[in-house]
């Protein structure tokens, strides 16, 4: 599957996924959107420009346009290697869209990371992740990493990137 921007004058599909343009193949957002259209699902790919996970300021002007000309009520699959360019955009939305994120690990825990870098980083997840209608996780260490952060656990759903998680989104997805 090829990551693109569709035109405007294109017909929205049934779900839209926001994501980092330059996401591996083998990531997990990725894969599970990839199952998602395998099963039939009709999806539009909004590409943010950039390097990731950083924040960057094309990414984020990328996340306000894509979410402005979402329809009111789109259930709307945000990877979590993009949400801290979306950390802005968020919260002007969340009632009138339906966000899930697909988060396969936190990023503010990398190791590389000085403590301030990881303090913005953890509080830019954490406000991120609250405003999502529900949490996808690939395992029980990211979903526990997730309700660490205050996501409560009901929100949390453990999917694999595959047609059986894919399914459970859909089900997940068709009560939001």
């Amino acid at each position: 599957m090829t990551i693109e921007t569709l035109p405007p004058q294109q017909p929205p599909a049934s779900l839209h996924a926001v994501m980092p343009a330059e996401l591996p193949a083998d990531s997990f957002g990725r894969r599970m959107v990839e199952a998602l259209c395998a099963a039939g699902t009709g999806m539009t790919v909004h590409a943010l420009p950039g390097p990731y996970p950083q924040v960057d300021p094309s990414a984020i002007l990328a996340a306000d346009i894509a979410l402005a000309r979402l329809p009111d009520r789109a259930p709307v699959l945000l990877d979590g290697n993009a949400l801290f360019n979306l950390a802005a955009s968020l919260p002007a939305d969340d009632r009138r869209l339906r966000f899930v994120a697909l988060v396969d690990r936190l990023h503010w825990t990398d190791p590389a990371l000085t403590a301030d870098e990881a303090a913005v980083r953890r509080n830019l997840e954490q406000g991120a992740l609250s405003l999502m209608r529900r949490v996808v996780v690939p395992d029980d260490e990211t979903a526990a990493a997730v309700r660490a952060l205050g996501v409560q656990p009901d929100r949390v759903i453990r999917a694999a990137a595959d047609g059986g998680g894919a399914a459970a989104l859909m089900a997940v997805l068709a009560t939001l």
